[in-house]
């Protein structure tokens, strides 16, 4: 009878939604919109895009497959269209490759940050540009006959016969100071002959790539080599005290001729040491860590990832050193520091397997180190190590011990990673596992099936501490009943692409991933499907939003579409996706996807790879970027449209089609509400000891924001402590069920980790969440519940706060970038001369050049502009 009553409240809840939704529809507006022309169109696909702002002017860089440059220029009220800007760049060519083989053409576009007006356009070969001005007036290659030698930019390899090995890296505080790193010629077949060691040099330039200096040569023998390269986080405020005061460099090095001979064949080193220098490394550098093979930093915090058994190795006699059973190289652990480098605490997983790679995910600006970290494990099962998976671990508050918060997370390589936090509201993410089940799946275990499609997509309200499936919508965008049929024991529910099908496969097969923003708080925007798996058809998926953080979901748009907010979150503009076929329309909503204006036709059928807008959503301007849809070469072209909101026009097809400006109310503070965010049937309770109380725009109101809105002040107030929502499992214990008790994990290896011979790890296979901010006690519980003791050793420091980034480190090879590599690995047989971590590097490239168009998961959960990589990245 409960049954029967269940499917009877389902009915009636559907047929209510249905009609609301085609109230809703009979409500929208009409106008018909004067199509819009294409601002530009470009020889090959637009592979970059930079968006910059500055108080008195807007910049838009793009640049094509080919490296032509284009430009479209602003003063704040709107963007001019785009200009071609290669013919101003000397040197560059207007077909992609020069008569002498060598691209002149642009390979980067190149910026410490998104308001900065310091920009290096990096070119395929020795020819670089660069701008002080935000591309008003450029600096041109010294290397010009002709050029003016008082202003121009040198290449760092000079007439030396090396090769470009690195992107350019400018210092983000004081951007007249550039790195980067060249290949010496030895490392080429073609120059095998000279007997110069085959190695990387780090070049400086503190002129803005004037003059350059190489820093193994001011090392005088102390370095014989560089692998990878930083500049150091100063602490805010810092000056230079003269040109003798030089910004802080870290590396990762060889420190011996011989040591960088022994290392051409390895993945991990030895005698690779992390180090830092103060003074270009003309006296001796400071090693940080021994063994730190690679690292990145994050806006302050450093992590460093380093041989395991590096002091045992040091300690060994060249015979044990030499034998590969006693000290393989190939299990690392990852060291941490927030406090700019002055001290490294070692980080714990519980897991017993080797750690082959790490992704970081830092969201909270006021809590020290790392939110969750995803490692790509070494997994036994063959099945289990060739899925694209990993675990996903969280912090503690003394950032040692590592709680396992999801296992099977979807992972492919190190930044496609299907987890995403919803901005504006710290503790709740979106995450794709891989069903337990796949494993002993007839078909996977055969290898005729794929463990990819047995994805599931899970939620969390209160920082990874439990899990849950999302409730799928009643009815689709249509207001008709969704059907979902479900196998054995399976559940209809709702799933989300994340940011693997975004990066990966073309754009023939992508999907947009989970997005949002701070503008506008608690709206979510995905693609995905009903069902249950997720499923990779692009006929199979359709775009959903929430509004309520997550919480409830609504389909809006019918198959794949491409999404960006706008307007300071009050205009979310939309276009379906290349992977489901060419369009010529374009449209928009100001209700949150209640109601769809448009179309707002395009003058040519083109199939669209993205939509940007400025910086944090703001803009009411919009630049939607792909392919021509007519191949005339059999290449297809690049195009681009410009749709700016406040200089639409629309027709009357009452009065002969007459054109009008296309005008919409303004909001006033009436036309807002306040909300609060809850978990899934728990109204009243609080996310991480925090009741949110946000403001948003009243969905039955269509104004847009005016360009100098600020959004009203949010609050947050503390909450008593929960045991059910302020918990985690403690470290070597986890939840088999998303929602279940906390045990015991079986596979846990204590003596792992050095740090666990320093402290006392409670009883309780529970503590309090790191980033609760939940006040007081509930029985047994309070904020420090489940928290190890120190009982030796000296106390590891904390504290500092970094806003979202993310960033992946495996191997040797992400630190090295295209130019002179790419150009190397084209002309040269590499087999012989260079190390197996270079030869790797080359293959991470190609697969850059492949992926460049993409959006990337930096920070995580957000569409990162188009091709916006750095060095560390590929």
């Amino acid at each position: 009878a409960r049954s029967t009553l269940r499917a009877m409240s389902t009915a009636l809840r559907a047929i209510v939604l249905a009609a609301l939704v085609a109230q809703v529809a009979a409500d929208c507006p009409k106008d018909v919109f004067q199509a819009v022309p294409p601002s530009v169109t470009m020889d090959t696909i637009p592979d970059q895009l930079e968006w910059k702002v500055a108080p008195d002017k807007t910049r838009v860089f793009a640049k094509s497959e080919s490296g032509m440059v284009y430009i479209a220029k602003g003063d704040g009220t709107g963007l001019l269209p785009f200009v071609d800007e290669t013919p101003n760049l000397q040197g560059t060519s207007e077909a992609a490759v020069h008569p002498d083989g060598n691209s002149r053409n642009v390979l980067e576009i190149i910026s410490p940050s998104d308001a900065s007006p310091f920009i290096i356009l990096q070119g395929w070969g020795s020819y670089n540009w660069a701008s002080r001005d935000m591309g008003t007036t450029w600096i041109q290659p010294c290397e010009i006959p002709g050029s003016d030698k008082e202003n121009c930019f040198a290449s760092p390899v000079g007439n030396t016969g090396s090769r470009m090995s690195s992107l350019f890296k400018i210092n983000p505080e004081f951007p007249e100071y550039v790195l980067a790193m060249t290949l010496r010629r030895s490392c080429m077949n073609a120059d095998a002959a000279t007997g110069e060691l085959c190695g990387e040099d780090l070049m400086h330039s503190s002129d803005f790539g004037k003059t350059w200096v190489n820093l193994t040569t001011l090392s005088d023998s102390r370095i014989a080599g560089f692998v990878d390269f930083d500049w150091a986080p100063v602490a805010p405020g810092t000056q230079l005290d003269g040109p003798e005061d030089h910004p802080g460099i870290l590396a990762t090095v060889y420190e011996s001729n011989q040591d960088m001979i022994d290392g051409l064949q390895k993945s991990w080193d030895y005698n690779v040491h992390f180090v830092w220098s103060h003074d270009l490394f003309k006296t001796e550098h400071n090693r940080v860590l021994m063994c730190g093979n690679s690292f990145e930093v994050l806006n302050g915090d450093i992590y460093v990832a380093q041989l395991r058994d590096c002091e045992k190795y040091h300690q060994s006699s060249a015979e044990d050193k030499a034998n590969a059973d006693t000290f393989p190289g190939t299990e690392i652990a990852l060291r941490v520091s927030i406090d700019r480098g002055g001290s490294f605490a070692e980080t714990c997983f519980p897991v017993s397997l080797a750690e082959k790679g790490y992704t970081i995910f830092d969201y909270r600006e006021d809590v020290g180190g790392p939110d969750f970290i995803s490692v790509n494990h070494d997994e036994e099962d063959p099945v289990e190590s060739r899925a694209p998976m990993g675990n996903l671990y969280s912090s503690d508050k003394t950032l040692q011990l590592f709680s396992l918060s999801m296992r099977r997370n979807v992972r492919f390589g190190g930044s496609a990673v299907d987890f995403i936090n919803v901005e504006g509201i710290h503790g709740i993410y979106i995450a794709n596992q891989i069903d337990g089940g796949a494993f002993s799946d007839p078909s996977v275990v055969s290898g005729r099936g794929r463990v990819e499609d047995f994805v599931h997509t899970r939620i969390t309200y209160n920082g990874g501490g439990s899990w849950q499936s999302i409730t799928p919508p009643l009815t689709d965008s249509e207001g008709k009943p969704i059907r979902c049929h479900a196998v054995g024991n399976g559940r209809c529910e709702l799933h989300l692409h994340g940011e693997s099908h975004w990066q990966q496969g073309s754009w023939k097969t992508r999907l947009g991933s989970v997005y949002s923003q701070k503008s506008a708080p608690g709206v979510i925007i995905a693609t995905g499907n009903v069902g249950q798996y997720l499923s990779a058809d692009a006929n199979l998926v359709n775009t959903y939003l929430s509004r309520d953080a997550g919480s409830t979901w609504e389909e809006i748009l019918k198959g794949p579409h491409i999404y960006e907010f706008g307007n300071h979150g009050g205009l979310i503009v939309a276009a379906q996706l290349a992977s489901a076929g060419p369009t010529d329309e374009v449209w928009f909503t100001r209700d949150e996807g209640a109601c769809w204006e448009g179309p707002i036709k395009l003058s040519n059928k083109m199939s669209v790879h993205n939509i940007r807008v400025a910086p944090d959503s703001i803009g009411d301007v919009f630049i939607i970027h792909g392919t021509d849809s007519e191949e005339r070469d059999g290449d297809p072209d690049g195009v681009m449209y410009i749709l700016d909101f406040n200089r639409l026009t629309v027709l009357d097809p009452k009065n002969n089609m007459q054109a009008s400006a296309f005008t919409f109310p303004v909001c006033s503070d009436s036309d807002y509400e306040t909300w609060s965010p809850n978990p899934p049937g728990a109204p009243g309770k609080c996310i991480l000891g925090q009741k949110y109380s946000l403001a948003r725009r009243k969905r039955d109101v269509r104004c847009l924001n005016e360009p100098d809105y600020e959004k009203k002040h949010d609050e947050a107030t503390k909450c008593p402590c929960d045991a059910q929502y302020d918990t985690e499992c403690q470290y070597g214990s986890e939840r088999v069920d998303g929602l279940g008790d906390c045990v015991k994990m079986d596979d846990i290896d204590v003596g792992r980790c050095a740090v666990l011979e320093c402290v006392e790890i409670p009883s309780s296979n529970l503590r309090a969440i790191a980033g609760t901010q939940c006040e007081g006690d509930m029985g047994d519980m309070d904020p420090d519940l489940g928290q190890i003791r120190q009982v030796g050793c000296d106390a590891k420091k904390s504290g500092g706060g970094h806003p979202i980034l993310t960033f992946f480190i495996v191997m040797f090879f992400i630190v090295l970038a295209l130019g002179g590599a790419w150009y190397a690995h084209m002309k040269y047989d590499l087999s012989t001369f260079v190390p197996e971590r270079v030869k790797d590097a080359f293959e991470g490239i190609l697969e850059k050049i492949r992926e460049l168009t993409g959006r990337s998961s930096r920070p995580a959960g957000y569409f990162e502009p188009l091709g916006d990589f750095d060095g560390d990245e590929i």
